[in-house]
Parts: structure tokens; C-alpha cells; sequence
């Protein structure tokens, strides 16, 4: 594939298919319609988790769908796994295109209740693993001068949350994504963070269902899927001068939680 400048730059720019796109935490409730999305339009999706039974679960429902993709076993935050994950995947489909760390813990507990250990967890596996992985591959976007990389952060990062360990992981990786600018300068790779809010999965319990439907605008939770749309749009040539930002879709919650009492109780 050819992603050299476009020589007419009033000519449309075709979106690129097939990409080798790699997912980590893909067998998760959020990655379930951002997979989906991806796999309809076309992208070899590489679904990363570190329970390899679920992920394998995951992936032949892509199949079953119609899509291209396979399963990997990896902890992200293990550089040595991640060195091995890489050769894996390079023997299975070659360099990959497009990098999605969607990985990740939320341990729902306030300062009080929480211990370093369990804050350090959090770092570990929401800034640390993302750094290894876009480390071990960059690489190959370098050379292949275009790639796109995709960090899911959370509006948490920006607004803060009752959860300090989670918000203080999801503040450090959209850090992260516009602290890489420098090293992807003029290379054709762009690095996002995207931030969602509450998004529509199994864990969310019912309680905070009825919270966001009164508070938000939109009077409805972020659809998995929605998501999805996001980043299939991020990994064509259209999103080319996206670059560095931190892409909220949260119902237009962030603009409006200061007008509400969110306090725990």
C-alpha cells in the first residue's frame, strides 16, 4: 500500500483497507464494538488479552462475522512479552499498521481504600503497557512511514474522578499521546487518545445507567460501536491531520458535570 503524499491534494483520499490492526484488552466489553466495527470495514484485527480463552471467544465471533482476526496472549505490562507478542504477530500477518490500547483496569476505590500497591497496578497497566507496546512497535510504523496509534484514555483524565488511581493513569496516557508527537514528527504516523465516557457494557450497573441518562445531554450511554465508528475513521488517510488530540465522545457530559453534584454519596 502506498502512503506516500497524495501528488493532488483536491483529490479524495481513499481510506486504506486491510490494515493490520493490533487491540489490546480485545476481549473486553468496550473492545467487543470496536472490533466489530473494524472487522466491517475490512481491517485484519490482531485482539490482544491477557486471558487467552476469552480472547480466542472473541475472535470467532469476528469470524463468524466475516472478519479476519486472531487471538494473542500477552501481559503488556511485561516488555519481554510484549518483545514476543511482537514476533508472534510479525510471523502470522507481517508489520502492524495500526496500534489500539484499549487495555485496561478501573478498581473503584477512594484514597482511603486504597494502598500503593493497587495504585501502582493501575499505572502499570493503563500508562505502562501502552508505553511498552507503542515502544516495541515503533519500529515498524517508522519504517513503514504511516501508522496510527490510538491510546482509549477516558474524560476521567481530564475532569478527575472519585477513583484517583484510574484518573491519574487515564490523565498520564493523553499526556503520553502528545508527548510522542516529537518522536512521529513527518513520519505519516498520528497518535490520538480517545476519551470516552460511560460506555454502554456489562459492568455497568444499573444505578449509574439511570445517573447518566439524567445528567448527560445526550440522555444516553456511549454505544461500544460508537466508539468503534471513531476509530475506524481515525485509521484512514481522511484523519490524517488529527494528531495529538484527546477525541471525547461522551454525550457532552464533560461540558456539563460542573453544573452537578458528583460526589460519590
Amino acid at each position: 500500500m502506498n502512503h506516500d503524499v497524495n501528488p493532488n491534494p483536491h483529490a479524495p483520499y481513499v481510506a486504506p483497507l486491510g490494515l493490520n490492526v493490533l487491540i489490546t484488552g480485545a476481549a473486553g466489553g468496550m473492545c467487543r464494538g470496536i472490533n466489530k466495527r473494524l472487522g466491517e470495514a475490512g481491517h485484519i484485527l490482531l485482539c490482544v488479552d491477557l486471558d487467552l480463552e476469552r480472547c480466542q471467544a472473541a475472535v470467532e465471533e469476528l469470524r463468524a462475522g466475516g472478519a479476519t482476526a486472531y487471538a494473542f496472549a500477552a501481559d503488556v505490562t511485561r516488555e519481554e512479552d510484549v518483545k514476543r507478542l511482537r514476533g508472534e504477530i510479525k510471523d502470522t500477518v507481517g508489520d502492524v499498521q495500526a496500534l489500539i490500547n484499549a487495555a485496561g483496569i478501573l478498581d473503584r476505590k477512594m484514597l482511603l481504600d486504597h494502598d500503593v500497591a493497587t495504585f501502582a497496578r493501575a499505572i502499570d497497566i493503563n500508562l505502562v503497557g501502552p508505553f511498552a507496546l507503542i515502544r516495541a512497535f515503533a519500529e515498524d510504523l517508522l519504517a513503514a512511514n504511516w501508522g496510527r496509534i490510538i491510546n482509549i484514555s477516558s474524560i476521567a483524565g481530564t475532569t478527575g474522578y472519585p477513583y484517583p488511581s484510574y484518573a491519574a493513569s487515564k490523565a498520564g496516557l493523553s499526556n503520553l499521546t502528545r508527548s510522542l508527537l516529537m518522536d512521529f514528527w513527518g513520519t505519516g504516523v498520528t497518535v490520538n487518545s480517545v476519551c470516552p465516557g460511560v460506555v454502554d457494557t456489562p459492568m455497568v450497573i444499573q444505578q449509574v445507567r439511570d445517573q447518566v441518562r439524567n445528567k448527560v445531554p445526550t440522555g444516553k450511554i456511549v454505544d461500544p460501536e460508537e466508539i468503534g465508528a471513531l476509530i475506524a475513521f481515525l485509521l484512514t488517510d481522511d484523519s490524517r491531520s488529527i494528531n495529538g488530540a484527546d477525541l471525547v465522545i461522551d454525550g457532552g457530559a464533560t461540558q456539563i458535570f460542573r453544573l452537578f453534584d458528583t460526589s460519590p454519596a
